[in-house]
């Protein structure tokens, strides 16, 4: 498939005239030192050369393909992922071939494939046990009974589309900083010492008890938060953590009680 560089959609991720060589390698380099990624002066080349490549197919009027302006976002994911993935993947193209073709066998996103990997390295595991623990019934969709990665320091993140119909305890995951949208806990969900944890993710639902002792960095909870139990705070949080909770005890969306506790275990 080839694109017209004057009626792309993608123009604002592709080289073009309006936009140089530098301009673009200056963003991905951005995008690389907010992500805590150093670019080796190999894969710099790398990705000037590509660039080169394309804004010479625009200056010349030839046929520009879609895998061209793809190579853009591709970069951007790249630098994006988790250290303990990234790893992984020497090139660009290493890490979308094991992506694409991993994640087609699930019927799940490349990025979902690359959050998985980023869960199983952080809790020390192979990719044997991302099967033996998910289930991917399809529509990007990841199912699994229970999830257990109490101290798994190193995780940062987890994959979009998760649904646990048990339990979920990340206790004192310390590097945890965010959690998927529309996240489901069939039972008890334990954040305890989650003390990157800024903020909870949109459409959190837990049937039974939350724990959020520990959580120091708290600063907020999500309108639409529904806990089917206990909610358990850290003594010391701050105001709005408080008043947000309050309220969503008011409108019947904590069932249990909120508890005030140290956090010490």
């Amino acid at each position: 498939m080839t694109l017209n560089p004057e009626t792309s959609s993608t123009s604002a991720q592709a080289p073009s005239d309006s936009q140089s060589i530098l301009d673009q390698l200056s963003e991905i380099q951005d995008e690389a030192k907010k992500n805590k990624v150093q670019l080796a002066p190999e894969v710099e080349a790398y990705i000037r050369e590509h660039l080169e490549i394309v804004q010479q197919k625009y200056a010349n009027n030839e046929p520009v393909y879609e895998e061209d302006l793809e190579f853009i976002k591709d970069v951007r994911l790249w630098v994006s992922l988790q250290d303990n993935v990234r790893q992984m993947f020497p090139t660009i193209e290493s890490m979308n071939k094991e992506a694409t073709d991993e994640a087609v066998k699930r019927h799940i996103s490349p990025k979902q494939w690359l959050d998985l990997l980023h869960v199983a390295e952080a809790a020390r595991k192979d990719k044997k046990w991302i099967d033996e623990t998910f289930r991917f019934p399809g529509g990007g969709r990841i199912e699994t009974d229970m999830i257990y990665l109490n101290t798994c320091t190193s995780l940062k993140s987890l994959p979009a589309g998760l649904k646990v119909r048990g339990s979920i305890n990340l206790k004192n995951c310390t590097s945890l900083s965010t959690l998927p949208a529309g996240l489901k806990a069939g039972r008890i969900m334990d954040l305890g010492g989650c003390t990157s944890l800024s903020t909870l993710p949109a459409g959190l639902k837990v049937k039974g008890v939350l724990v959020l002792g520990g959580c120091t960095s708290l600063i907020s909870l999500p309108a639409d938060l529904e806990v089917g139990y206990n909610l358990y705070l850290p003594r010391n949080l701050q105001l709005q953590v408080i008043k947000d909770a309050e309220r969503l005890k008011r409108e019947g969306k904590i069932k249990g009680e909120i508890i005030y506790h140290n956090y010490n275990y």
